[in-house]
């Protein structure tokens, strides 16, 4: 995919925020259209086609989720990247985001070189996914995961006990089972049944996927 070509749709209801963004994405080379709301993105969205969404998530008539949800409904725009821009780091609304089909978020105030980071990451991700299908291979960290089975996953964090809760999150914080198993003063055996149970309630393929998801993830695990 060519960048000098892509179009990115910036949507947010703080006008100077947003053109700032599309002045800076259009420096960048990109094409840019812009909508303030979520019922504007969505007419901008089937009028352009652009190849990228970003989005706040508060806004009046239809707010980011709202938009999103309904995006991910319709087939033709069911790998289109989307990355929130949100004022809100609660961990519940950040798996709320990811849980309705967000590829990314980034937290304000943020810097342009990390939009333009996210930007570039999602971009990869999207030439992968049209030339091989679901991602399988590892790219600048990225989940092995596809966005479905991210998603998935995250839906069903609810179902985890206390203690795979706990376990999980040392996961996410780079610990080995051993690890574990010491600060939690449980048996090595133990906590490779609980991380065992924890793939399984998160239909994630093996302890190599729930590292790799416990990662990406840390931060409203």
């Amino acid at each position: 995919m060519n960048e000098n070509k892509l179009k990115v749709l910036v949507v947010e209801d703080d006008t100077t925020l947003r053109e700032n963004i599309s002045q800076f994405l259009e420096l960048k080379k990109f094409k840019t259209a812009q909508a303030k709301n979520g019922l504007e993105a969505d007419q901008v969205i089937r009028k352009v086609n652009p190849d990228l969404v970003l989005c706040d998530v508060s806004m009046p008539l239809m707010n980011g989720l709202q938009l999103l949800t309904q995006l991910r409904k319709d087939e033709r725009y069911n790998h289109m990247p989307f990355i929130f821009l949100t004022a809100k780091a609660d961990k519940d609304d950040l798996r709320t985001a990811m849980i309705s089909g967000a590829d990314d978020y980034i937290i304000k105030p943020f810097t342009f070189e990390e939009l333009f980071t996210s930007i570039q990451k999602r971009i990869e991700r999207l030439d992968q996914i049209k030339k091989n299908g679901p991602l399988k291979t590892l790219s600048n960290s990225s989940i092995s995961l596809s966005s479905a089975e991210d998603h998935e996953a995250l839906s069903r964090i609810s179902c985890l006990s206390k203690t795979e809760l706990r376990i999980i999150k040392r996961v996410g914080k780079g610990l080995t089972s051993s690890m574990i198993s010491k600060e939690l003063n449980s048996s090595l055996r133990t906590v490779g049944n609980h991380r065992y149970n924890i793939c399984k309630k998160l239909n994630l393929k093996g302890s190599n996927s729930l590292t790799l998801f416990a990662m990406k993830f840390r931060s409203f695990i």
